[in-house]
């Protein structure tokens, strides 16, 4: 039976195999419907003259061998005949209406593809059409894991387990991943050219951050970034320096690498690749630099650097001032009890924030921030700033702790209680947090429920027989350790008393052992301690008569003295170490002596014998 259009086909794909041109090869190799009516006029040829099972496949299979160049009558590139033989055959029985069963063959498809891509001589021809499947199959992927009610219902009609069922949700973009991986290892480890942070891209290696971004993509995707680690360390150790890669390939690798530090709390080298890959991105490219903003402008305000009102006015950031202005004027305010309200679980703001993944970020890490303000603003309208100028002596600037103290209970009571028929900061009128000063036990700060689980395990005189019976093993053991330590066994059912009458006064080592202080005090001086340590306050406190004190601000004043700049802080600190894990960049030119000739780049010079200076 005749096969004119194949002929032709095969031809064509020979021509273009011999002349290397992967380009027009990946143009040849399409998958996606709508297909052309030449495609069709070639399904409908190979549905006759090779139909599914029958012995005419092997002669298929001999025709794609006859694509390969032939060195001495044979040849090692014997995955890409089986890769065009797995074309046509995808091509011949695939059933776009079922869904699953087109992902697992264009799954396996790019496998061998993957493989054919593999071969030292030949591979990076099918270069661009790995690319090609690899973006349709993630593309798919995608598309499926947002339809998990569509997946559900193919599987419940092919009769799968529910097992099954539940691993086709969670890993259908996973495996595709996997599967992108491989091809961006292969490109990796291409070994022609200079390899290394020394070498150009040459060969496969083009193809590094085209399958990485790819890969990363579908690994943001099902929510996997711990895979990519591996990826990064790779590129760390073989990728040619990023900048000899095309502008859009920098900006995604770079912007996926920002958001997977961000994510791991590294927010200084996140804050770096995030503001390159803006930089770099087109001026047109409105959308995607709006993407990058969504993530850098919270990476900002967590190192205490606002978004500006330019930036915010650019039309790229159109909405955004909306969604982060509330969270920087809640910083500025001091009030901690708004700012837990603003980014609630049950906030209107938390659900764009928790969707595009920085809602912990900001709630976790802004909080202490928001403390900084407030003592600040404290300090400012009731600390000590000094004596005159013109007093040579005197305490360094202070302020009583008691003061913050009063300051948090004000606020308090100002998310509690209406003021006028209205609330005056409060966004609900009632925030439990605002009740957590009158907690018996527990934070000052933080309103905990009680745990119903330990209802009534204080009362031990007479306990519950039920409440007994399910606390046995702590209210009533086998045996027990006195106060010095010895172990004395207990009759069963017989309540153990955990309080001694020992005098341990005279081992104390609590600062607080002759004026104890409120439990809200300790609280507060545990977040100024954190502050300090952090050095985004400086100075130190005391515990007798607790006060935070200023010392060295006669110079510079109180309160840039003990309240430095966070960004200035934060940025001047992890500035040291510039590098950003994961960005490969070319190495430092090393600069030699002056007039020194070759006397640079590591050269050991032998002082023993100088003389000091001015010495004839």
């Amino acid at each position: 039976m005749a096969t004119p259009v194949l002929d032709r086909f095969l031809s064509g794909i020979d021509n273009l195999v011999k002349s290397r041109d992967g380009a027009k090869l990946q143009d040849f190799l399409q998958i996606e419907p709508p297909l052309s009516d030449v495609y069709q006029q070639m399904v409908a040829e190979l549905r006759q003259r090779y139909p599914e099972g029958s012995p005419a496949e092997a002669d298929l299979l001999r025709r794609c061998e006859a694509l390969v160049p032939r060195t001495k009558g044979s040849s090692s590139w014997t995955a890409f005949p089986t890769f065009m033989k797995q074309y046509f055959t995808f091509l011949r029985d695939v059933n776009v209406e079922n869904l699953l069963e087109t992902y697992d063959r264009l799954k396996g498809l790019l496998n061998q593809c993957v493989l054919a891509l593999g071969d030292s001589q030949f591979g990076v021809i099918v270069l661009p059409t790995v690319l090609y499947l690899s973006k349709v199959l993630a593309k798919l992927a995608m598309g499926l894991d947002r339809r998990p009610d569509l997946i559900a219902q193919i599987l419940k009609l092919e009769g799968r387990s529910d097992q099954d069922d539940n691993i086709e949700k969670v890993t259908l973009v996973e495996k595709s991943a996997n599967v992108v991986r491989e091809a961006f290892i292969k490109c990796l480890t291409d070994r022609s050219g200079t390899p290394g942070i020394h070498g150009k891209p040459e060969g496969k290696r083009v193809g590094i951050y085209l399958m990485a971004n790819l890969c990363l993509k579908l690994l943001f995707q099902c929510g996997k970034l711990r895979n990519a680690e591996q990826m990064f360390a790779s590129i760390s150790a073989q990728s040619p320096p990023l900048k000899y890669f095309p502008a859009s390939q920098r900006v995604t690798y770079l912007y996926y690498l920002g958001r997977y530090l961000f994510s791991n709390n590294l927010f200084y080298p996140a804050q770096i690749a995030l503001q390159s890959a803006y930089d770099q991105c087109h001026r047109q490219a409105l959308s995607q630099k709006r993407i990058i903003l969504i993530y850098l402008i919270p990476c900002n305000i967590i190192m205490g650097r606002f978004p500006s009102s330019q930036l915010l006015q650019r039309p790229e950031s159109e909405g955004l001032a909306d969604k982060f202005l509330p969270i920087c004027r809640l910083i500025i305010r001091g009030d901690y009890i708004a700012f837990r309200e603003h980014l609630a679980l049950d906030s209107p703001a938390n659900e764009w924030f928790a969707q595009k993944g920085i809602l912990l970020a900001l709630r976790n890490r802004c909080e202490i921030l928001v403390w900084r303000a407030l003592a600040r603003k404290v300090f400012i309208h009731g600390g000590f700033h000094g004596e005159p100028q013109a007093q040579a002596r005197g305490p360094p600037p202070f302020l009583y702790l008691h003061k913050f103290e009063s300051a948090t209970r004000w606020l308090q009571s100002q998310h509690s209680q209406p003021l006028n028929g209205t609330i005056n900061f409060a966004s609900t009128g009632h925030s439990p947090d605002a009740q957590a000063g009158s907690n018996p036990t527990g934070s000052q700060l933080v309103h905990k429920l009680p745990d119903h689980d330990f209802a009534g395990v204080d009362e031990i005189d007479a306990p519950d027989p039920s409440l007994l019976s399910k606390f046995a093993d702590f209210l009533s053991p086998d045996t027990y350790f006195d106060a010095t330590g010895h172990s004395h066994p207990n009759s069963p059912g017989t309540l153990i008393e955990t309080t001694h009458l020992l005098d341990y006064r005279q081992y104390e080592l609590n600062p607080y052992a002759d004026a104890k202080p409120s439990p809200m005090m300790r609280e507060l001086e545990a977040i100024l301690a954190s502050l300090l340590t952090q050095g985004l306050m400086r100075g130190y406190l005391t515990h007798k008569n607790p006060r935070f004190a200023i010392p060295g601000a006669r110079l510079r004043g109180a309160l840039p003295t003990g309240f430095p700049n966070v960004w200035l802080t934060i940025s001047g600190r992890e500035s040291d170490d510039d590098h950003v894990p994961g960005w490969v960049q070319p190495p430092t030119q090393t600069i030699g002596l002056p007039g020194g000739g070759g006397g640079g780049g590591g050269r050991v010079v032998n002082l023993s014998g100088a003389r000091p200076v001015g010495v004839q």
